[in-house]
């Protein structure tokens, strides 16, 4: 199944056997021997599936709904993509909370599919982001403990902060040269 295939039956399939299957393997990692459990109509199963989403860094918030249809149960994920960095949200209504949670928890795994198959490679930006990120980082390490008694006193905690300050300028020199490679123009030869 193509990953937009996949994502729509996320969104509109009945949460029958096979749905909860397609639950318990990708989204929490199990295969189970007989019946899936029940996420979509037992709260304390739904609960469990919650609490991995927590795990993968998957916020998960519900709001019941009341209006001239009737009352159903809306179910936001909010997570942070680990490619673009860039925010992602699910909302999905469902008659249960256990239900939408349930489905939620579908379409969020597709959308991470989706997402990692149209995934770009980083830009020069996102090189230099982590860059500065690490010249701070050293620098702050550097400032933090650079004078400071205790280790002038302490001949095994000094050794292990001067290993440190070494491997993070490696660090950050390796990400440097990674960097530069990126801004470098086409070599000659490469142009047709």
């Amino acid at each position: 199944m193509q990953a937009e295939d996949a994502l729509e039956y996320a969104r509109h399939a009945d949460l029958d056997r096979h749905f909860l299957e397609a639950v318990e393997r990708l989204v929490m990692g199990q295969v189970s021997v007989g019946a899936p459990p029940a996420y979509a109509e037992d709260w304390e199963e739904a609960e469990r599936l919650i609490a991995r989403l927590a795990d993968q860094g998957v916020g998960v918030r519900l709001e019941h709904v009341v209006d001239e249809h009737g009352g159903r149960w809306r179910c936001y994920l909010d997570w942070q993509d680990a490619v673009s960095l860039e925010w992602q949200m699910v909302d999905l209504e469902e008659s249960t909370a256990a239900r939408a949670v349930t489905r939620a928890a579908l379409v969020w795994y597709y959308q991470q599919e989706l997402s990692s198959a149209n995934a770009q490679p980083p830009d020069a930006w996102a090189y230099f982001e982590v860059l500065e990120r690490l010249g701070m980082a050293r620098d702050f390490l550097s400032r933090a403990l650079e004078d400071h008694p205790v280790l002038a006193a302490e001949a095994e905690l000094r050794n292990q902060y001067q290993e440190i300050q070494e491997r993070f300028n490696a660090l950050y020199d390796l990400a440097n040269r990674l960097f530069d490679q990126r801004l470098e123009s086409p070599r000659l030869g490469t142009m047709h």
